[in-house]
């Protein structure tokens, strides 16, 4: 057979050519910028010239239509690049099932349109769940209201992505108020199925669900499924696969980084990837760790913050660049001025990625000066794009600025915690604000060149300080903007 390791122009290393060579279900771990986009094409190319496949037996599945789009411009010839959502769809389709989708905000719509007309002693014990001494009128005004409202919907995703029902949920130990409040839960839950059924539309968690109960009824040709960003699956997407894999002895090979899972919210489940190995026997464990986009120096830091996490896979990364002070820490007395000094400092007609923990965040850092069209801002001759950091996800800049690293509840870490009941529902043996490491993680890995961060000169969040603190252990020099 031939073995043709170079993609696009570009040879693949020493690494990236073992999943050429692997002939088995394959799990491949691989680090921030290790090239994984390169080594999944890499693939597929070697499947297509040597006829282990054609196009129809290639599905390929990632999770954002961003993602497969980006897929798609790189890979020429015509195989399946899907989301799981448009698998489902695709499926449901072969079935003829006749079906259409529901908005995106209805169950959103549901939960605010329940909870403002909710019973007296249902309001009643929602303040009483919460700790709220205010009246029920003040507080569907409030943010704590928008809060609950997304528990709520949090609960929701996390109870139908990991194929829960009611005596599961009750037989785990509640106390009298959270099971009144699991009640006030299931009776919205019951409103937006039955809001469905009455438009006959299907939710794309139902999409899912359905399509894996049809699939043994139909005709697929899959000789090959690869999943790239597995760390962020969940329980009904993996069931799906397995059902397909049954359906027609599939090889799998899935492609993620579990340092960079950071879609827990919305259902999706890590030990799925740590555990891959279980639920997929025979399976060739495969590690990227030569990384194209941080220097050494970065990922140094970067790799000693997020192994702070025990439940993670150990990875030895490495950087042929270097850069002696990768960091520049930004404390400020005043945002804005600090914001607009950092952008006049870095060079035009350089690629400039500006990200925060929560999208509402650039609000603060601008003025009259600044224009924008969506998320690209114009200061001066300054072009930058923003995003927040889940929307950064896959995506790299020259300089990476990161706003509002500030000890406060809605800094970075953000510090509002799970609710209780979410809490006891799915008990999280990782360390605090464990997550919200893996999302620090990823904000700084976006870096080619640069990095700034901001954060108030009287409240630097924790994830500063320790940035700080092993930058000096690593005799790295620590460096102020000024």
């Amino acid at each position: 057979m031939t073995k043709n390791y170079t993609v696009n122009g570009y040879l693949l290393d020493e690494k990236q050519k073992k999943l050429i060579d692997c002939q088995e279900n394959a799990i491949v771990i691989a680090g921030a910028g290790s090239g994984k986009t390169l080594t999944i094409l890499g693939k597929v190319k070697y499947l297509l010239e040597n006829n282990l496949a054609t196009n129809e037996e290639i599905l390929l599945l990632s999770f954002t239509n961003a993602s497969t789009e980006d897929l798609q411009k790189k890979i020429s010839t015509n195989i399946d690049i899907l989301t799981f959502h448009k698998l489902a769809m695709n499926i449901l389709k072969q079935s003829k099932i006749d079906f259409s989708i529901c908005k995106l905000n209805t169950l959103n719509y549901i939960i605010n349109e329940y909870l403002l007309t909710c019973k007296k002693d249902e309001q009643k014990n929602i303040l009483k769940f919460l700790k709220i001494t205010n009246t029920y009128k003040l507080f569907i005004k409030s943010n704590q209201f928008k809060s609950f409202c997304k528990f709520i919907e949090t609960f929701i995703n996390l109870y139908k992505t990991n194929n829960l029902n009611r005596k599961d949920i009750f037989a785990k130990h509640f106390t009298r108020l959270e099971k009144k409040i699991l009640l006030i839960i299931f009776n919205i839950y019951q409103k937006y199925i039955e809001e469905k059924q009455s438009i006959q539309a299907l939710d794309f968690d139902d999409m899912i669900m359905l399509s894996t109960q049809i699939t043994p009824k139909i005709t697929l040709k899959y000789k090959y499924i690869i999943i790239d960003e597995f760390q962020d699956t969940s329980l009904i997407r993996i069931n799906l696969v397995k059902t397909i894999k049954n359906v027609t002895n599939a090889k799998i090979i899935v492609v993620g980084d579990d340092w960079q899972s950071i879609y827990r919210f919305s259902g999706c489940n890590l030990s799925l990837f740590l555990n891959f190995d279980k639920i997929f026997p025979n399976v060739t464990i495969l590690k990227l760790t030569n990384t194209y986009r941080n220097s050494q120096e970065l990922l140094s830091i970067a790799t000693t913050f997020i192994q702070k996490n025990p439940l993670q896979i150990t990875k030895d990364l490495h950087a042929n660049n270097h850069n002696p002070t990768p960091i520049i820490f930004a404390p400020y007395k005043e945002r804005i001025e600090t914001f607009k000094k950092i952008l006049n400092t870095i060079p035009q007609d350089t690629e400039i990625m500006v990200l925060s923990r929560n999208k509402i965040d650039i609000n603060y850092y601008i003025d009259s000066n600044f224009t924008q069209n969506t998320n690209i801002y114009y200061y001066n001759n300054t072009k930058f794009t923003y995003y927040t950091v889940h929307k950064s996800k896959g995506l790299e800049a020259d300089y990476v600025i990161l706003l509002n690293c500030n000890n406060d509840i809605l800094g970075f870490p953000n510090k509002i915690e799970n609710n209780k009941i979410i809490q006891k529902l799915f008990p999280n043996k990782e360390i605090p604000y464990a997550e919200e490491r893996r999302l620090f993680y990823v904000a700084i890995t976006r870096c080619k060149k640069q990095l700034y961060i901001l954060y108030d000169k009287y409240s630097p969040s924790i994830f500063v300080k320790e940035i700080k603190k092993i930058a000096k252990k690593q005799h790295l020099k620590i460096i102020y903007f000024r």
